[in-house]
């Protein structure tokens, strides 16, 4: 078991090449675009205002459902499509704020999203460096979408082992 506290005293830190990891990012931002952890979001309004036209009392509810933004077509092409390659720099850019939030957004964004991206790439790349992993074809997905977003019966996979 590598010393990881040695080793960030004398160099960078081991998981620095994170970073560097575009297609890792790529697929982990399209996989949470369409299948957000946080898929709804809820917030009271305080006080009476006005939201596209429409007026919104103090005290009521207003849902802001991330599942259904991440698929708006305005601005992503094919939404229900998996592209990761579609998170280029620019695209990145161009995208509206809160086009895109799986964490949540503003002063009530998740504050552990940061060890949630580290860690979801740490564990893709490991996987991914060693097997090849298919979903079982019979097997349909169903969302459950509880507090966060599931698949409600699992997701059964088949590895295969990559030859090195």
């Amino acid at each position: 078991m590598p010393n990881w506290t040695k080793s960030w005293a004398i160099g960078p830190s081991p998981f620095s090449d994170l970073s560097h990891l575009t297609l890792t990012d790529q697929i982990l931002t399209e996989s949470l675009r369409l299948y957000p952890p946080l898929w709804s979001s809820g917030r009271m309004a305080f006080e009476t205002f006005e939201l596209g036209g429409y007026p919104i009392p103090a005290g009521a509810m207003l849902l802001a459902p991330q599942i259904v933004l991440h698929r708006d077509p305005r601005w992503f092409d094919e939404p229900l499509s998996f592209h990761p390659d579609r998170w280029t720099p620019e695209f990145r850019k161009d995208l509206p704020q809160f086009a895109y939030y799986p964490f949540g957004g503003g002063p009530r964004r998740c504050i552990g999203d940061s060890f949630a991206w580290m860690e979801a790439q740490i564990v893709l790349v490991t996987l991914g460096q060693s097997w090849r992993m298919h979903r079982v074809s019979h097997h349909s997905v169903e969302l459950e979408p509880l507090v966060t977003l599931r698949p409600k019966h699992g997701m059964p996979m088949v590895l295969e082992r990559r030859q090195t």
